[in-house]
């Protein structure tokens, strides 16, 4: 698919549809020049279009050759960025399986260049579909879209290049257990150029004291691996960004429920994010230096399973008590934040991972639980997070929840319990950031559209991508 700008006169769009804005109280100046109207004509009022926001009312032209896809954006007072993701990602959902192959965008305001980025973006992200495994593909016969803007050409390259690294997110998250593995990822990131990579294995763990990844992998069919990429010039300290790479999560000895236990693939989402952003910064030749690092194992039972009551000594020298083998990720990201820390000697350490349902308990599924040790750099996060669609909220890691995580035979524990579960979490990740300004994102509630919960259309079930677009707009800032 081909996104362009549409540089001619609106109402010489030849297209086979046309994406038309219209407020509840106004019409936009370019859809009145491109209809000739400056109100909602009674006919079509009849069909209960307003302009409310989501609505979509489909029409054809007089000369019944070009569709038109009338979208509601709700009270111009009331409009957001927000409001235009969602309200168009309604219109784009109307051509799948429409036949269409050329569509004009029209934007509501000038076309600036947030609302061209926006159009690009939420398209790519709206059309896509994880159909590997089906023997019927989603059919999206768009092979060229026109955005009506003055902005430059370059504002709709990199919106497609966000939106293909978050797709890229979201075919690894997808993928199933059995194919999602850490020598896939592995293969993923040795296919993107320019970046370099080392790889840990077993062994490795054993001789570099990682406990945390030894233990959790020791049951493990698939090998188990830690997977470094390192973006850009070394002669500046990098951004570290670390993903949670669980590639399936049974909860180890202490096994989960059977209820939904397939969606324990994604318990890899955030190592999937940070080979996303990897290739996004490859694709971009973003001017940064920029280290992800992704611990990736399976989380399995067996006879020689690391086990509840284990002491795992991790790469920084902690100790840490295990309570529970379902607090996995915690005990591999300790060896990643650690090993990082002192290898690369980073500005600013962000990790991300599906790490506690009391997250999402506390938060839902559309918003990630924010922590950390340093103010400005949870306040670039909150920035960042405020020019996408993926919010995030603050939540406090103080004494007591540290106190929580205190073991009476190790340093700390892997649980303090149910209460205030993400913040003990996070309390057992500031562990191995050695004062570091760090960040950890909780994206259990986020990282894909959890069964009962309805997001819109440019999300649709499935992993979200969730984190590849807020870390471009943070190491954009």
């Amino acid at each position: 698919m081909e996104i362009v700008r549409f540089e001619e006169e609106l109402s010489k769009s030849k297209t086979e549809a046309v994406i038309v804005p219209f407020y509840e109280d106004r019409i936009p100046s370019p859809a009145v020049e491109f209809l000739g109207i400056d109100r909602i004509p009674g006919p079509v009022s009849v069909t209960g279009f307003t302009g409310k926001k989501g609505q979509v009312f489909r029409t054809m032209d007089a000369t019944g050759n070009q569709m038109q896809l009338w979208v509601g954006l709700g009270r111009e007072s009331e409009y957001s960025p927000e409001t235009f993701r969602r309200s168009y990602s309604s219109a784009y959902s109307c051509l799948r399986n429409s036949k269409i192959r050329e569509c004009l965008i029209i934007l509501p305001g000038t076309g600036n260049a947030d609302e061209a980025f926006e159009a690009a973006y939420i398209l790519k992200l709206t059309v896509y579909s994880f159909d590997e495994f089906r023997s019927e593909k989603t059919s999206v016969d768009l092979k060229k879209v026109y955005i009506a803007t003055g902005e430059r050409q370059e504002i709709i390259d990199r919106a497609v290049s966000v939106a293909d690294a978050t797709n890229f997110t979201r075919n690894l998250a997808n993928l199933p257990p059995s194919r999602g593995t850490p020598s896939l990822f592995e293969d993923r990131a040795r296919e993107i150029r320019g970046l370099k990579i080392t790889v840990l294995g077993r062994d490795d763990f054993i001789r570099m004291g990682m406990g945390g990844m030894e233990g959790v992998s020791r049951a493990a069919k698939e090998p188990a691996k830690m997977i470094i990429i390192e973006h850009g010039s070394s002669d500046e300290k990098p951004v570290m960004i670390v993903g949670k790479g669980i590639t399936f999560d049974s909860g180890g000895i202490s096994i989960k429920p059977a209820d939904n236990m397939d969606e324990m693939k994604f318990d890899k989402c955030g190592a999937s994010t940070v080979l996303g952003l990897m290739k996004l910064a490859s694709d971009l030749k973003l001017r940064k230096h920029i280290v992800g690092i992704m611990p990736l194992t399976e989380n399995l039972p067996g006879g020689n399973a690391y086990k509840p009551g284990d002491i795992l000594k991790h790469y920084n020298g902690k100790t840490s008590e295990v309570l529970s083998t379902d607090a996995e990720g915690r005990l591999i990201l300790a060896d990643a934040l650690a090993y990082g820390v002192e290898k690369y000697n980073p500005v600013a350490v962000i990790d991300l991972a599906t790490l506690t349902g009391a997250c999402v308990i506390a938060l839902g599924n559309n918003i990630a639980g924010l922590m950390g040790n340093d103010r400005d750099l949870k306040e670039k996060i909150k920035k960042a997070s405020e020019r996408s669609w993926e919010k995030v909220w603050e939540m406090p890691i103080d004494d007591d929840f540290r106190d929580q995580i205190k073991s009476e035979v190790a340093d700390i524990k892997n649980t303090g319990g149910k209460e205030g579960g993400a913040e003990t979490a996070g309390a057992f990740l500031e562990h191995f950031v050695n004062g570091r300004p760090w960040v950890h994102l909780d994206i259990a509630g986020t990282a894909w559209t959890q069964t009962k919960t309805a997001k819109a259309d440019y999300l649709p079930k499935g992993a979200t991508g969730f984190g590849v677009r807020l870390l471009y707009e943070f190491l954009g800032s």
